[in-house]
């Protein structure tokens, strides 16, 4: 990692905890087998937009605040009608069609991080348009120096100015449409070298003084002219003075303009995927979101703010009438696509950054229909191979049963089948859900599965259950006693034959039994406690390395909390250091050490559950001694507030990805 990427990394960390409140730590303790109820819909819907958006959104809403002209919720962005051969964006100030293959860029300014910005009325170019890449560090071109244009290049800007701007250089001809006019020749061209520029000036409908200028080389093709004529002419203006997409942000404003990459419709909401260079270094993928529809909000990731490169990166915006999954894919990815929650494969769009922007990563993006927090974009080598060991959806959920809560509201229980079994879920309809796999045959009358809680919802508990059992009650600490509901599984070869769900109000500790009956005999009990305690290992043997791996685990913990809820800098030499009482080692895959934490995969985390959490991801590995060698794993994630999340398998695991599947003898 860079000095300036090492300073973007700890700048996002400290606005996203002065913006919001931090997550709350992950409970040292299995919950539930590779459970990541909370920690998936925080990840998927809110914590990979604050990287970059935090600050964005803060500004916006300042911004808005303290304007007089607040923009109608109502006021859907138009797009213009695209010809063959065009595509159509929306940018803040104006929307467009262009042609396919020509670079589109937003050149209004960025806004600063955590910076109220002004009210006063922007001036300056909005947007440019060329057939060449117009070499993003130094654009927009053509703008105060003499500026000479490739020989077939065209170049189009426009943008907006004061009506005070206006009398001292060019007054408005007329309202919207007009046409362009040659340059006057009393006025000097910045566009060099080719045919004198041609210019515009008009009112919008919006009130709006736009100008336009339309520069090109001395061999530009006609047929490339007249393209640029058609953008020109399908320009529309947002519906008031105000900007139609939330406007992009970056650290002091400093970054290059943003590159269009493509609109997508989803609900009565727009957006726009756009790219850029922040402070010349760090590469910038987000979405600017139309305001007042319900979708999307601006946000944007940075895919190489750690110190490995990713084959995939990618986000996740959740609304009820689509979900846009986006981000940056490496060369090595040869094909990909965006599957569904229920296993569909949707086709996905591929952009190609421009050269000059320094990096050979792809955008890519997909629009899943529906709140589908599952949604991954999955990618394949040139032989076909998936990249990376993702938990794919294997087919569409399974409802179990439904229901309303007074104080949750509308609810789900459901089984997840994923590329490695089927696991079990629960989610509030308001709140998003989640659940973790993989579930394994019921063995006697009654087995926790785990539980979860919010800090405004009711807490749940999920058990399984057989045929016997017909009732399930929680019997609180505090004496309080919740009745819970019994449902069948109707998947029959899990070996499930009911679930049982209790829902418990927030105002009720999550500490006590859970007890399951039959017409009015107690047929199992399992406690519900939120200590630290963690069940023993069922042998001395698997204890042992229960015991260590949890320490171990821990330790980790206790590092990050004190180098700045990072594991940047943590290795074999720190941990020993650190913490000398356990004995730490580096040994690779096949070669766990039984009384030793292997130390394995540490490394920058992607952007979701299913392609890599944010933050850091490593795996510890350890093994009972001989004659057995049964090994354990703990896959450890630390996230962007220092949060731990965990998963538990008995893999030799080589990282965080390798290792899942809980720790069978828990069951």
């Amino acid at each position: 990692m860079n000095d300036v990427e090492r300073e973007l990394r700890t700048m996002f960390v400290r606005r996203e905890q002065d913006t919001a409140d931090p997550a709350p730590r992950t409970p040292a303790r299995l919950i539930r087998r590779t459970r990541m109820r909370q920690a998936l819909v925080v990840a998927t819907s809110i914590a990979t937009v604050v990287v970059v958006a935090i600050g964005s959104l803060a500004v916006i809403r300042a911004v808005s605040e303290g304007d007089d002209d607040v923009r109608p919720a109502n006021l859907q962005v138009v797009l213009p009608d695209a010809p063959p051969g065009f595509s159509t964006a929306a940018l803040p100030y104006a929307s467009i069609a262009y042609p396919d293959g020509w670079y589109l860029l937003d050149t209004s300014p960025l806004v600063a991080y955590g910076i109220a910005q002004p009210s006063a009325f922007l001036t300056g170019p909005v947007l440019q348009l060329a057939n060449f890449d117009p070499d993003l560090p130094h654009s927009p071109r053509c703008m105060v120096d003499p500026d000479a244009l490739p020989a077939g290049g065209v170049l189009l800007t426009v943008g907006v100015m004061t009506a005070e701007e206006a009398a001292i250089s060019n007054q408005p001809s007329g309202p919207w449409p007009i046409e362009l006019q040659p340059l006057p020749s009393n006025q000097d061209p910045v566009c060099v070298g080719g045919p004198r520029p041609r210019i515009a000036v008009w009112t919008a409908p919006n009130g709006l003084i736009y100008w336009a200028n339309a520069g090109q080389g001395p061999d530009a093709s006609e047929a490339d002219v007249e393209a640029m004529e058609r953008a020109f002419a399908s320009l529309v203006f947002p519906a008031t003075a105000e900007p139609q997409m939330s406007q992009m942000a970056a650290f002091q404003s400093q970054g290059t303009p943003r590159v269009i990459l493509g609109s997508e419709r989803i609900g009565s909401g727009l957006a726009t995927i756009v790219a850029y260079v922040e402070l010349n270094k760090a590469l910038v993928v987000g979405v600017s979101g139309s305001n007042g529809g319900d979708c999307c909000s601006g946000s944007a990731i940075l895919p190489h703010s750690g110190s490995t490169v990713e084959p995939i990166t990618t986000s996740t915006m959740l609304t009820r009438d689509g979900t846009l999954v986006y981000g940056v894919i490496s060369p090595e990815v040869a094909e990909a696509e965006l599957v569904t929650s229920n296993g569909e494969a949707l086709p996905v769009s591929i952009a190609d950054l421009p050269p000059s922007m320094g990096y050979e990563d792809r955008v890519i993006w997909g629009v899943a229909p529906g709140a589908d927090d599952r949604a991954t974009i999955v990618g394949y080598d040139a032989d076909g191979n998936p990249i990376g060991d993702p938990i794919l959806p294997a087919g569409p959920g399974v409802t179990i049963a439904t229901g309303e809560d007074p104080e949750g509201g509308a609810w789900e229980l459901y089984l997840e089948p994923t590329s490695e079994g089927t696991g079990l879920g629960f989610g509030f309809t308001s709140g998003g859900g989640g659940g973790g796999c993989c579930l394994k045959p019921l063995e006697g009358d009654f087995r926790l599965d785990g539980w979860g809680s919010g800090s405004n919802e009711p807490s749940d508990i999920t058990a399984l259950a057989s045929d016997r059992v017909t009732r399930v009650v929680f019997q609180a600490a505090s004496g309080v006693e919740i009745e819970g509901g019994v449902y069948p599984v109707p998947d029959e070869s899990l070996g499930i034959p009911q679930v049982a769900l209790v829902l418990v109000r927030s105002d009720v500790p999550l500490e006590g039994d859970l007890v399951a009956f039959d017409d009015g005999n107690e047929l199992g009990r399992e406690l519900i406690t939120q200590d630290q305690s963690e069940p023993s290992g069922p042998t001395p043997e698997i204890d042992a390395v229960w015991t260590l791996l949890r320490d171990a685990r821990d330790a980790i913990g206790r590092w990050e909390a004190v180098h700045g809820h990072s594991l940047e800098g943590f290795s074999l030499e720190a941990a020993r250091e650190a913490f000398p009482e356990i004995a730490w080692n580096a040994s690779g895959v096949g070669k766990p050490v039984p009384g030793e934490v292997s130390i394995r995969g540490l490394a920058p985390a992607g952007g979701d559950d299913l392609t890599g959490w944010s933050g850091w991801t490593l795996a510890i590995v350890s093994t009972t001694p001989p004659p057995r060698f049964t090994t354990y794993c703990i896959a450890v994630n630390i996230d962007e507030n220092g949060g731990g999340n965990f998963r538990y398998g008995i893999q030799d695991a080589a990282d965080y990805p390798g290792c899942r599947g809980g720790w069978p003898e828990l069951g």
